[in-house]
């Protein structure tokens, strides 16, 4: 910096610029590249709890699958002929208890799809909502295979944002009876809800699926495994 003595020419910043704040464009910039937390993947290990009807029976094991392949422990209490109604009362808050998960997956509402006792529903829901009490969770809404009388619109409402997983926006492939998707069509299902988890739930979790070739690799390793015990 020159400064020439003895005259009042000189190279020194003026007063209001020494003391000028912050730049408001730089703060600008600061502000916006702030990392904003809900876009934030925890990548700890996680307890993972899944609960519901049949629709959850086949969901366990691929989600089951892509939970343990992301470092998570992972445990399921499906039965076929469950509700959101079964669930009432303090079932599932004495479950947490027992199980002690971080994050707990709900998928009910198949067998009351088609249910018109909406505002009961709507208590129903609340009730296992305060059940899982602070705990991390979603619910996976039903994959309507017919449009519903406004079930799902009362789940999405009493659920809150960023944890229902729409289901009913998937083209699933359904098995004979026309309802439940096809086998295979589970796995497709679940990786649809691994992905919305980690980008669009309120808490992201790692829930990478794996890659095909990773799948196709495992399943010639289990058939040759299998030929080899034979």
């Amino acid at each position: 910096m020159a400064i020439t003595f003895g005259s009042c020419s000189e190279d020194l910043p003026r007063e209001e610029t020494v003391y000028k704040p912050i730049d408001t464009s730089l703060q600008a910039y600061i502000e916006a590249n702030k990392i904003d937390s809900s876009m934030l993947i925890d990548s700890s290990a996680q307890h993972v709890l899944l609960i519901g009807d049949s629709m959850a029976d086949g969901l366990r094991f691929p989600l089951g699958d892509f939970s343990k392949k992301n470092g998570h422990k992972f445990t399921s209490f499906a039965k076929t002929s469950s509700s959101i109604i079964a669930w009432q009362g303090g079932r599932l808050k004495s479950l947490i208890k027992e199980v002690q998960p971080t994050y707990v997956m709900i998928s009910l509402g198949s067998n009351e799809l088609f249910t018109r006792r909406l505002d009961a529903y709507r208590k129903f829901v609340k009730n296992i909502v305060d059940q899982v009490g602070d705990i991390n969770f979603i619910w996976i809404g039903p994959p309507n295979w017919r449009e519903d009388n406004g079930l799902t619109e009362v789940l999405t409402e009493g659920v809150g944002e960023g944890r229902f997983f729409p289901s009913k926006d998937l083209t699933l492939k359904r098995a004979g009876d026309g309802i439940h998707p096809r086998w295979k069509e589970y796995e497709t299902w679940a990786a649809a809800i691994s992905n919305w988890i980690m980008t669009q739930s309120r808490k992201k979790i790692m829930m990478k699926v794996p890659p095909k070739e990773e799948k196709q690799a495992e399943a010639k390793a289990k058939k040759k495994a299998k030929h080899g015990s034979a």
